[in-house]
């Protein structure tokens, strides 16, 4: 099973969510500052997200109807999936449909995880506008009692991948203790549910505009890591959360290998050295 979970190179699979909204004055994005004790990223300001688990690539599969002829070439069916098929999805991230699946499964559950937010709805198309409800649910899969698909089946719901953005892909150096094939994703909360900082893997968090947050990494009053501040920048560029839709309709998902030190897109954050305030 630990293969599986395994990108670029042998690099751990892992997720990071953009959780973004229009605010008053633009875009304004979710953020939370880790606490100095994490293994990875300490201090960093960085996304919900984290790496992906081995139940990601659970699938709870809805038999076929009584009387149905069996037909072994048929795509299984999960009855807790709801938006684009993992063929769609598996295209989209340049993946096979497997490593597609486990993806989409750890962005939705690391969302809901580290920010209280459930991208999800009833059997019935509803969808969720209150995921306090399912707080105890959400414990039980931090302490890794539930996979996400137990918690999606237990309560009769279904994951709404149709909520999700495709947007980048980033594979840190082979030299970093921790190295990753991070897929990112692009979400706006549901209707009614406001993200928490109810996570014992951040300080604080909170919803800023990003070009707040590039002027704070420019102080050096807060750290970011090459993919946040990337995303950053690019959130900075639009007004609107249609705006930014409209540009990673159609990602390339071309994965950034290592430390991009000679594209120019980048020149800023290896270039400038903040200064210390911490």
């Amino acid at each position: 099973m630990a293969a599986k979970v395994e990108g670029y190179g042998g690099a751990k699979l892992a997720v990071t969510v953009v959780l973004v909204r229009d605010g008053g004055t633009g875009i304004e994005v979710y953020v939370q500052e880790r606490v100095s004790s994490m293994p990875t990223f300490p201090n960093a300001t960085v996304f919900p997200g984290g790496g992906v688990d081995p139940r990601d690539f659970e699938l709870d599969i809805t038999p076929p109807a009584i009387g149905a002829t069996p037909n072994s070439n048929a795509q299984t069916i999960d009855a807790t999936w709801h938006g684009p098929d993992l063929d769609e999805w598996a295209r989209r991230l340049h993946t096979d449909r497997s490593r597609a699946r486990a993806l989409v499964m750890a962005a939705c559950r690391e969302l809901f995880e580290e920010s209280g937010t459930l991208l999800a709805s009833y059997e019935d198309g509803r969808l969720i506008t209150d995921a306090t409800p399912f707080h105890a649910q959400r414990l039980a899969l931090e302490s890794h009692r539930l996979s996400f698909s137990q918690v999606l089946e237990r309560n009769e719901l279904m994951v709404r991948t149709d909520l999700l953005r495709p947007c980048s892909r980033w594979v840190s150096p082979q030299t970093d203790k921790h190295q990753f094939d991070m897929f990112s994703f692009v979400a706006v909360p549901p209707f009614g549910q406001e993200p928490d900082g109810q996570t014992r893997e951040a300080a604080s968090t909170g919803w800023f505009s990003p070009s707040l947050i590039l002027d704070g990494w420019r102080a050096g009053l807060l750290q970011l890591v090459i993919p946040t501040w990337a995303h950053m920048l690019l959130l900075s560029e639009h007004d609107s959360v249609s705006s930014l839709m409209k540009t990673i309709e159609n990602p390339t998902m071309e994965p950034i290998i290592g430390d991009p030190v000679g594209d120019p897109r980048y020149a800023e954050f290896f270039n400038f050295t903040p200064p210390r305030r911490f």
